[in-house]
């Protein structure tokens, strides 16, 4: 194979590889865009598996594996990479998506490459082993990152202990619940009217420590609350008289700076994040913490 055509090839697997990575971090099950995202990551790498194979004059081809194991090895390397880089936001999702694109990728390579020259029982002895290896390692980050239990002092959803409304730098108005905090999640926020993550996870009982970074030129704005909560607060901004002022479970942030609050999640469910700047609620800049028990 020349060097141009392996070039390519490799640029297209990889691509793709890296773009269903993309899309697990940004939230593969909800978000229609990334699911987009997605798709197009496995065009690309069934892409460049074909111009591979096409180059390959020893190997026999088998179209039906290309497209059905390649289908299975792209889903699984994008899995697996893409829960790795997830597991700090999202440890419970990622707990279980690692493992499975670890799998989907060993079977799809033993089919594609290496079907009738591995013998079953060096095949099994191998994913056995690396199999508890790969599971024993997600549990211990899982555990890691899932913390102590939080403090008691919450309310029904969730409770912030610290939201500046204008801010330049990150900071917390109560240090002390602030310390209580098991982990970070940073959200950026940007004028394409979107969070990065939109879609989060967090466990009933956690205490968070919320950055919000606004990477646009424009003001923006984080606020948690349950979905008729902000859907109430989205009619109110509407009416002309309505001050722009929001309470403990909002974050502004200036175009540039960073902003922070501290949350802690009480009940199991779902709760839902806005930008009620003028327009931005409507152009899609909301998203959700889904809270499990």
């Amino acid at each position: 194979m020349r060097f141009a055509q392996t070039h390519i090839a490799t640029l297209f697997k990889y691509g793709g590889i890296s773009f269903i990575a993309g899309a697990v971090n940004h939230g593969f099950f909800s978000e229609a865009r990334s699911i987009w995202t997605a798709g197009f990551g496995v065009l690309f790498y069934l892409l460049g598996s074909w111009l591979d194979i096409r180059n390959d004059q020893v190997r026999a081809v088998r179209w039906g594996d290309v497209l059905g194991f390649g289908l299975l090895s792209s889903i699984g390397l994008g899995f697996f990479t893409g829960g790795l880089q997830h597991f700090p936001d999202s440890p419970d999702r990622s707990l279980w998506v690692v493992p499975l694109g670890f799998v989907l990728s060993l079977l799809a390579m033993y089919f594609m490459d290496w079907r009738g020259q591995l013998r079953a029982r060096a095949l099994v002895s191998y994913g056995l082993i690396s199999f508890a290896v790969v599971m024993a390692g997600s549990a211990a980050a899982w555990s890691v990152l899932q913390g102590a239990p939080a403090s008691e002092h919450s309310h029904s959803h969730g409770e912030a202990s610290a939201a500046p409304e204008h801010t330049d730098d990150a900071h917390s108005h109560d240090a002390a619940a602030s310390d209580t905090a098991t982990r970070t999640v940073i959200i950026t926020l940007d004028d394409t009217m979107r969070f990065t993550p939109a879609n989060w996870q967090a466990t009933s009982g956690e205490t968070v420590r919320i950055r919000v970074v606004n990477t646009g030129k424009v003001r923006h704005e984080f606020i948690i609350g349950t979905e008729a909560e902000l859907k109430a607060h989205a009619d109110e901004m509407k009416k002309p008289s309505a001050a722009h002022h929001h309470a403990s479970n909002a974050v502004s942030v200036d175009a540039g700076a960073t902003g922070e609050l501290v949350w802690t999640f009480t009940d199991a469910g779902v709760l839902h994040t806005a930008c009620f700047e003028p327009g931005h609620y409507e152009a899609g800049m909301r998203g959700t913490i889904s809270v499990l028990p």
